[in-house]
């Protein structure tokens, strides 16, 4: 009795219907395709084009469960690619403390972007658009518009190079996979991963519980300065050259992936295996475009349809939801 309702529940839950959206936009692709859509190599690079979204997507995602926005990670992590192509070419660190330091700097612009949120009660929406073009701005004085290549570094050839199992598997999809499925168990189950959910459900229900979601809201803001920090230094890591824009264009695309996934706009609801779902159905597209020859213009009218898509999605389940309360609340008896 209990599997038939398990079943049933998950037949009717989000993580299935986004598996329906995957298999079907396989399917079609590999038809048109004539088989080709199939091939090891194109799985590879489905799952290659999830590496940096996904650093963006998470540290995005963990944000819009918390009932904040960050639209600056696309351009932390450009400038923390650009940080650690700085220290290592006009200074001569070694990779490894470059590596570090070009992760701390991340960590810190997601501090300031909490500070401008908390203490300047700045929107979060205002401030981290703020912050993004004076972080770009910081990008540019240390690269330049030309951006600066880093060659001969063994710690980033070995990142960015290095595959195994005969070229079928890239280290850095071993590293994105091995973030998700922390974050996922950080998230699903631990008590700070339950406080996100409590207060972007009802923050101040939250505080009269005994959270601190002022707290709570800093460390996710660096925690996603962090995660962007991971992302431009892969983005360098495979290009060799860092510009101060790099991976700026992945910034909407993190967050599409995350609502396309179920975690709400508004907050307090949503899971990390929804987030990776909604980066896989965003490769898996991409990818089929590419395979088929198609302009790759339609990647970004596809990922703006898809925002959208995802927006009105949440926005008729909030309503839904806020519907059921009141009729729930309306039938109990005073």
């Amino acid at each position: 009795m209990k599997r038939d309702s398990a079943l049933r529940k998950f037949f009717g839950s989000k993580i299935f219907s986004l598996l329906i959206v995957i298999v079907v936009l396989m399917v079609i692709f590999t038809v048109v395709s004539e088989g080709r859509m199939i091939h090891p190599l194109n799985i590879r690079n489905i799952i290659n084009n999830m590496v940096i979204l996904s650093f963006l997507s998470v540290g995005a995602g963990m944000l819009v469960l918390f009932g904040y926005i960050d639209l600056s990670s696309g351009i932390i992590g450009s400038f923390a690619g650009c940080v650690l192509a700085f220290f290592i070419t006009q200074f001569g660190f070694p990779a490894g403390v470059a590596y570090i330091i070009a992760i701390i700097s991340g960590i810190a612009l997601g501090f300031l972007n909490a500070v401008m949120v908390n203490e300047l009660h700045f929107q979060p929406f205002i401030a981290t658009l703020v912050t993004s073009s004076v972080f770009q701005g910081f990008g540019y004085m240390l690269v330049s518009s030309q951006g600066i290549r880093v060659q001969n570094s063994p710690l980033i050839n070995w990142i960015g190079d290095t595959k195994f199992l005969n070229g079928l598997l890239p280290v850095t999809i071993i590293i994105s996979l091995s973030f998700i499925l922390i974050y996922g168990i950080i998230l699903g189950k631990t008590r700070f991963g339950r406080s996100i959910y409590l207060c972007g459900g009802n923050r101040n229900a939250a505080y009269l519980s005994g959270l601190y979601p002022k707290r709570i809201s800093y460390i996710l803001f660096m925690n996603s300065g962090f995660l962007a920090a991971i992302s431009g230094c892969i983005y360098l890591c495979r290009v060799k050259t860092s510009y101060a824009v790099a991976i700026s264009s992945y910034q909407f695309t993190g967050i599409t992936a995350a609502i396309l996934g179920g975690i709400s706009f508004g907050g307090g609801s949503g899971s990390i295996l929804g987030c990776f779902l909604g980066m896989l159905i965003l490769a898996v597209f991409n990818t089929g475009v590419s395979t088929i020859g198609f302009d790759y213009n339609y990647t970004i009218i596809f990922n703006g349809v898809l925002l959208v898509f995802g927006l009105s999605l949440d926005s008729i389940s909030a309503r839904q939801k806020a519907k059921r309360v009141i009729k729930q609340s309306l039938s109990e008896p005073l």
